[in-house]
């Protein structure tokens, strides 16, 4: 997308009135209201970055998973209004609220995201703090559907636990207690992607990997190419893989 464009896109969503409507069960607003909303803003600027680095003219289908009560949702919705968006997520409050405030469609997801039916492909699909949650074989897999459901020249954004995440587990509050994380560092120092599940009866924890084994990944995927990955590209936190819907050895 020219630069232009991007440019006149936040220029909109700037003069718009954002929909700032909370959720009572809005569990990223109830644990960080005071960040909510820059963490939101700046995962649109995420997403105007990587759209300035493909080849999409246009953004008419959006996918936000997992969209939570509409942390990113919002700003999207607010930039792109002419869009349609769809709205996935295990937590069915937080669809339904979602669809409700921001219009569009919704679907409740299932564990095994590769068994979840998508009904159109996507201009974008944004993918918030999902990868960062499960181990790599899962993490691959998932990145291998969703890919498969991007429209040509559609841009997909993923964030993940990089390098930044072993201060955030031993300066800025723990994600997942002690013994879990030694597990977590032991897979990453042996492969690259570490992985320990939360107590309890939910197939869910915290992942940490090498930027480099996220790439190996992506590059196993065909018919896409890796647009970027960026260290604390979200928030000056989660690390940031941007993939595009174009084939890596197609001619320019």
């Amino acid at each position: 997308m020219q630069f232009g464009r991007v440019a006149a896109l936040e220029d909109a969503y700037l003069k718009r009135t954002l929909d700032k409507t909370i959720s009572p069960q809005d569990h990223m607003y109830n644990t960080g209201p005071d960040w909510y909303f820059s963490v939101g803003v700046d995962g649109l600027r995420v997403v105007l970055r990587a759209l300035a680095m493909g080849r999409l003219n246009e953004v008419n289908h959006i996918l936000d998973l997992p969209c939570g009560h509409g942390r990113v949702a919002r700003h999207l919705h607010a930039c792109f209004p002419n869009a349609h968006l769809t709205f996935a997520d295990i937590d069915t409050d937080g669809v339904d609220f979602c669809v409700e405030r921001f219009g569009g469609t919704g679907i409740y997801s299932q564990p095994d995201l590769s068994q979840v039916a998508f009904d159109v492909t996507y201009d974008l699909i944004w993918i918030g703090s999902l990868f960062t949650h499960v181990e790599q074989a899962r993490a691959e897999t998932w990145l291998r559907h969703l890919c498969g459901l991007l429209a040509p020249n559609g841009v997909l954004i993923a964030t993940l636990h990089g390098n930044w995440s072993k201060e955030v587990q031993r300066s800025y509050g723990a994600m997942i207690g002690d013994a879990e994380w030694a597990k977590i560092m032991a897979g990453y120092e042996l492969t690259g992607w570490g992985y320990a599940r939360y107590p309890g009866p939910d197939n869910y924890g915290v992942s940490l990997c090498r930027a480099s084994t996220v790439m190996a990944m992506a590059g196993r995927i065909e018919g896409v190419r890796i647009l970027s990955y960026t260290e604390r590209g979200w928030a000056g936190n989660h690390d940031v893989l941007v993939m595009e819907k174009w084939d890596r050895m197609e001619k320019f």
